[in-house]
């Protein structure tokens, strides 16, 4: 089992345990869309819209907060380092190209409500940055219905890694926003 997929199975494990009704994938892509966000992530924030912001908070030293703790911690190192180790999680190669489908849309409309929950002004972002979110609503929306074609594969592929560029490119984006603020801040 790749580590990959060991991280898939225990956010799965930790998101049924907090009674979540949220996949792994759509988990994951809340918390790139938080990450994305010119604002301050907030670790809480992010674990009240995963499990539906119950009354009583997760505990902070519960094994599902663990499990979600070290997935925010990996994510936010891959995004963090030069070698574009960050990837999308989702369910194994191995696994029906409807479920990693499915999933992918899924990632994709956590991705936007992660991103959307900072509240973050749209006329700051580039064109282009502007243009992933679209596609990004576009691919969440999928038809996740079997396809036998190779091409189909082939297709899935190429979509993942337009979403893990542009979310890497969007990160750097805001990032350098965030940093080119803070320089202004201190001027005055």
């Amino acid at each position: 089992m790749t580590d990959r997929e060991s991280m898939y199975e225990s956010v799965d494990d930790a998101l049924r345990r907090l009674e979540s009704d949220i996949e792994p994938a759509e988990c994951h892509g809340m918390l790139c869309g938080m990450l994305c966000s010119p604002l301050h992530f907030d670790a809480d924030l992010w674990l009240r819209h995963v499990t539906g912001y119950p009354e009583t908070p997760v505990a902070p030293d519960s094994l599902p907060a663990e499990a979600l703790a070290e997935l925010a911690r990996d994510t936010l190192t891959a995004m963090n380092t030069d070698d574009f180790s960050f990837n999308l999680l989702l369910p194994a190669d191995e696994r029906p190209l409807s479920l990693r489908t499915a999933a992918l849309g899924g990632w994709c409309r956590g991705f936007l409500s992660g991103f959307g929950l900072t509240r973050p002004d749209m006329t700051q972002l580039s064109r282009d940055s502007r243009e992933f979110l679209a596609d990004l609503g576009r691919i969440s929306q999928v038809d996740n219905r079997e396809h036998a074609a190779e091409v189909a594969e082939n297709s899935f592929f190429e979509i993942v890694e337009y979403a893990r560029m542009g979310t890497m490119l969007l990160r750097e984006e805001t990032r350098f926003a965030v940093d080119a603020e803070r320089g202004n801040e201190s001027l005055h």
